[in-house]
């Protein structure tokens, strides 16, 4: 009788050890199989390119914005979809009863559709209906937020003044904007390297 109890026992240690290395196995298997799916979609994946591209974006079918560009490069890099405008954009924002109000345009953009924010670079240029235009090098359009700011020097002028500073916020109709650090008055013979009239 005890012998044959230590057979059992035997037997169901040898078993339980099989059972333990079949589920370690799975588990790396699992494990490797997990790494390879995580390096494919870290790698970036083949790009595609569109031409005369023509954007809408709408919020409860109203229309918001419309941008248009001659080329745009979309491109998956892991699970974030990157959208490269090379030869500029141009985008119309619109308020109520769908009127344009503003609108923006630069040399190049990238939109981050991660974020839901568009970079927009070089030459930037942002021009309301009552002519109050924005000169900048960089303005960031964040879509979530209805915003449209930046943290790099900027040239602002309407019929009244130009002002210059760093640090430019707006709601994205640009109706709405306040500037920080350093805005003042800006004197367009200096900023040219000329002289005033004072000197």
């Amino acid at each position: 009788m005890g012998i044959c109890m230590e057979k059992h026992r035997a037997g169901f240690a040898s078993l339980f050890r099989t059972l333990i290395l079949i589920i370690l196995l799975g588990l790396s298997s699992c494990k490797n199989e997990l790494a390879e799916i995580s390096e494919v979609m870290d790698r970036d994946l083949p790009q595609e390119m569109a031409r005369d591209v023509e954007i809408f974006y709408t919020d409860s079918t109203i229309l918001k914005v419309r941008v248009e560009a001659p080329v745009m490069v979309r491109q998956m890099r892991g699970t974030r979809t990157v959208e490269n405008f090379t030869d500029g954009v141009f985008a119309e924002f619109y308020g109520s009863g769908e009127q344009i109000v503003s609108w923006v345009e630069s040399d190049r953009a990238i939109r981050n559709d991660a974020e839901k924010k568009i970079y927009l670079y070089d030459n930037v240029v942002l021009i309301n209906i009552s002519g109050d235009t924005l000169m900048t090098e960089e303005l960031i359009w964040d879509e979530r937020d209805e915003r449209i700011y930046n943290n790099r020097f900027f040239r602002f002028s309407n019929v009244n003044e130009e002002i210059y500073g760093y640090r430019f916020s707006s709601n994205q109709e640009f109706t709405e904007y306040s500037f920080s650090r350093g805005a003042g008055l800006l004197d367009p013979e200096t900023m040219s390297g000329g002289r005033s009239n004072d000197q």
